[in-house]
């Protein structure tokens, strides 16, 4: 009757143990994956805004111009419609 007892209280230990060890892992990947998701956010919040401001500058249709810069800006604009693929939705990484 002791034997089974201490293998038991044996097999408990270790259990509680490696389910002790799985959640100190799954905390620290919680904690990472939150890092990640706030730096998602502001990298979108920094492309909303920069397309804002590509579109302002191009309402008053100054730049528009086939010169040099002309040119850049329309490259400019090219660029902020690559990136702004990769906005998040706004209710990304709340759930």
């Amino acid at each position: 009757m002791e034997i089974v007892l201490i293998i038991s209280l044996i097999i408990n230990l270790v259990t509680g143990y490696i389910i002790w060890n799985v959640n100190k892992k799954l905390v620290k990947q919680e904690e990472v994956i939150e890092s990640q998701v706030d730096y998602l956010r502001k990298v979108s919040y920094i492309i909303t805004e920069s397309n804002l401001y590509i579109e302002k500058l191009d309402e008053r249709g100054t730049l528009r111009s086939d010169d040099e810069i002309g040119t850049f800006f329309n490259f400019m604009k090219e660029i902020q419609e690559t990136i702004n693929a990769f906005r998040l939705p706004e209710d990304y990484g709340k759930n």
